[in-house]
C-alpha cells in the first residue's frame, strides 16, 4: 500500500536514514549538495522551513522531495516553488518511486495548492546520470551558473506544469 503525505519533524529518524543513504554515493564526486553533509539536527530544521513530501510503500518512506519556496528563506532563483533536497532510499531506487512522488507533488501541491505554472530545480553538472533523470522526468535545462559556495557548476531546470 503507498502513501503521500506532508512530513513532520516527527518523521526526522527515518527522514534522516533515507537522507543520509541516499546522498551518500555523491561523495566520491566533487559536488557539494548540503545533503550529503547534512546532520540529523539540519534535516530536521530542513523538514520545519521547508516543505517536504514522503512516499511511503507499506509504511516504509521510499522517496522524499522538498520545495524551497519563493517566500521562504531559501528561494530558488525564479520566484517558483524550487525542488530542494530530493531522494530515494537506495533500497528502492529503480523501482519509479522518485517518479511517482514528484507527479504527485506536481499536481497536488505545485498545481492545485500553489497553482503555480512551473517548478524549477538546480544539479550538479558533473553529476553522471542526474541531468538525464531530470530530462527523462520533463525537466528543461534554462541555465547553468558557477554558485560561490559550490565546487561543481550548477545546472537549472525548469518544468511546466500542466
Amino acid at each position: 500500500m503507498e502513501l503521500f503525505r506532508m512530513l513532520t519533524t516527527d518523521d526526522i529518524d527515518v527522514y534522516y536514514s533515507v537522507l543520509h543513504r541516499g546522498y551518500q554515493s555523491i561523495r566520491q564526486y566533487p559536488i557539494t549538495f548540503s545533503a550529503v553533509t547534512a546532520s540529523k539536527e539540519e534535516a530536521r530544521q530542513w523538514l520545519q522551513l521547508n516543505p517536504t513530501y514522503g512516499l511511503f510503500v507499506d509504511g516504509t518512506l521510499v522517496s522524499a522531495i522538498s520545495l524551497r519556496m519563493p517566500w521562504g528563506p531559501n528561494p530558488g532563483p525564479r520566484g517558483l516553488p524550487h525542488i530542494g533536497w530530493f531522494v530515494t532510499d537506495p533500497d528502492y531506487k529503480h523501482r519509479g518511486y522518485a517518479t511517482k512522488l514528484l507527479h504527485r507533488v506536481e499536481t497536488d501541491i505545485i498545481q492545485k495548492e500553489l497553482k503555480a505554472p512551473m517548478v524549477t530545480l538546480g544539479t550538479a553538472e558533473s553529476h553522471p546520470w542526474l541531468r538525464q533523470m531530470y530530462e527523462k522526468m520533463g525537466f528543461e535545462c534554462y541555465d547553468q551558473v558557477q554558485l560561490k559556495h559550490k565546487k561543481h557548476r550548477t545546472l537549472y531546470f525548469q518544468k511546466k506544469i500542466r
